[in-house]
């Protein structure tokens, strides 16, 4: 199902597009002549796509409040309203058996929906649906006591279940992801909060901005592991220049982009593309971005022209991320605020709510050092454990680790890094297993562990891109990986920092 805010977005554009009386004047009367049929081709085209918004409105309306489906719905729209409407009551029946073992507070029926709304909306068959399983996602069972007086006065202690109704988005989503098997996506989390909004409130869920005045609660748990040891380089100090440039400029989000208008997130972007470094549009897919690719960093490591990240009340977007702005340095910070309506100079606000710290430009820093990755494209969804302090999966303890973890199928090919010379062949049963070691020079060498098979011998010289082993589980190890280490001079780094 289309995202509703998309939609909207998309309407604004081609309508703007087609009556910007700026455009009309900028050109000829023949010119304009010959442009008018493209011009209400586009108005046709932004026609068509409003009524699919129309529908997708309407389709929420209907499924959460009842009425009349109108014969102007789509037929397939329809289906999908009734089938909805019949989860819905499956629902509700579910959340009746599970309130009465709740004691404080409440499940948020509306919540429940919105999110089943958006992973089932249009499905093909929701026959076999668990909806009891579905719904206990959104509470925690715990088990309590309390003291029982029978009728003779006497007193005993028994133990009785309690359901806790969750506040935590993301502790949702994890019980969700665990009890359906699959994957549920920012883009499913987004649009399970617009459709929140439209259901409760008509309106659409809350942008971006600094202007709004409560907060959500955030979990601390949600940033272990992702803060990585990153260079700062003069790359940061251009990006606080520029800025600083747009100081003064008119904030508007349905604006950005046109003449002086921006919003927070369009200043990181612009900043950023003015360096070459490409980043989302917006503040919370910014925030998943630095995630992504290894690009945070801890609130200790602030460098100017780092990227700093707000999370207002919870929204369902990523990290519940509403508000970015670019660090200045000297605990200062410039960002377009929708509350003063322009791009500002100020002190580092609100740090109780800071949620994120990114360095975008240490990406470019990472592709300079020339690595490929050593399983091929797409390794970062690979990674099952970073580098730093973990929980040891073997012993339980805390320890460090000195690389990164890449779980793949036994037997992948393992592919040399850089060219270099092979200058360690290990076999062994115990720590890192079948491993191998190539130094490329220059004070650089990688590592690779837990091999089911080495496919090159101690001198021999390869080439970047070459097979050097297949993956497995040999050594101290729980499943078939890639252990993947970067030692430079001697000392281990992140290895983030670089492959590309």
């Amino acid at each position: 199902m289309a995202d509703p805010a998309t939609i909207a977005l998309a309407v604004k554009a081609a309508v703007a597009a087609a009556t910007d009386k700026r455009t009309w004047k900028a050109v000829g009367v023949i010119i304009a002549a010959i442009a008018t049929p493209f011009i209400l081709l586009i108005v046709m085209i932004a026609s068509l796509v409003s009524g699919t918004a129309d529908h997708n409105n309407t389709a929420v309306q209907l499924s959460f409040h009842g009425g009349v489906i109108s014969g102007q719905v789509p037929e397939n729209y329809r289906g999908y309203i009734e089938d909805m409407r019949a989860a819905f009551t499956e629902l509700d029946a579910a959340i009746a058996e599970i309130t009465p073992q709740i004691e404080d507070g409440s499940l948020d029926s509306t919540q429940v929906k919105a999110i089943f709304y958006s992973l089932y909306f249009g499905a093909d068959s929701l026959r076999g649906m668990d909806y009891r399983a579905f719904s206990d996602c959104f509470v925690r069972y715990e088990e309590r006591t309390r003291t029982v007086t029978d009728e003779d006065g006497n007193e005993t202690e028994e133990t009785y279940i309690v359901a806790v109704p969750l506040e935590s988005l993301p502790e949702i989503y994890r019980n969700l992801e665990s009890a359906l098997g699959r994957t549920i996506t920012y883009a499913d989390q987004a649009n399970a909060s617009e459709i929140y909004y439209r259901a409760l409130y008509g309106t659409a869920a809350p942008g971006e901005g600094d202007g709004f005045g409560m907060w959500g609660d955030w979990s601390p748990d949600m940033l272990q592991d992702l803060y990585y040891n990153l260079p700062i380089g003069e790359m940061g100090a251009e990006a606080v220049r520029l800025a600083l440039s747009r100081l003064g400029d008119p904030y508007s989000q349905e604006l950005r982009g046109q003449g002086s208008y921006t919003d927070c997130s369009y200043l990181a972007r612009w900043v950023y593309r003015q360096l070459g470094v490409s980043i989302p549009g917006t503040a919370a897919a910014q925030g998943k971005y630095c995630v992504d690719n290894g690009l945070t960093i801890s609130k200790a490591d602030l460098a100017p022209g780092d990227l700093v990240f707000w999370s207002h009340k919870p929204n369902g977007r990523y990290m519940n991320i509403t508000h970015v702005g670019i660090y200045a340095g000297d605990g200062m910070v410039v960002d377009a605020s929708s509350s003063r309506g322009e791009v500002v100079y100020r002190s580092l606000f609100d740090s109780d709510k800071q949620v994120l710290y990114g360095r975008p430009y240490a990406q470019t820093t990472a592709a300079s050092s020339g690595f490929i990755s050593p399983l091929g494209n797409g390794w970062r969804s690979m990674v099952t454990s970073e580098f730093g302090s973990r929980t040891d999966p073997v012993t339980g303890g805390i320890a460090t680790h000195a690389g990164i973890d890449l779980g793949a199928a036994k037997g992948t090919p393992i592919r040399a890094v850089l060219g270099g010379t092979v200058v360690n062949v290990t076999y062994a049963t115990t720590g890192y297993g079948h491993h191998v070691t190539v130094d490329h020079g220059n004070g650089i060498a990688t590592l690779y562990a837990h091999c089911s098979e080495i496919l090159v011998s101690q001198g021999q010289e390869v080439s970047a891109g070459d097979v050097i082993a297949r993956v497995g589980s040999t050594g101290k190890s729980t499943g078939d990986h890639l252990h993947f280490e970067v030692i430079v001079n001697g000392t281990k780094k992140n290895p983030r920092n670089y492959l590309p």
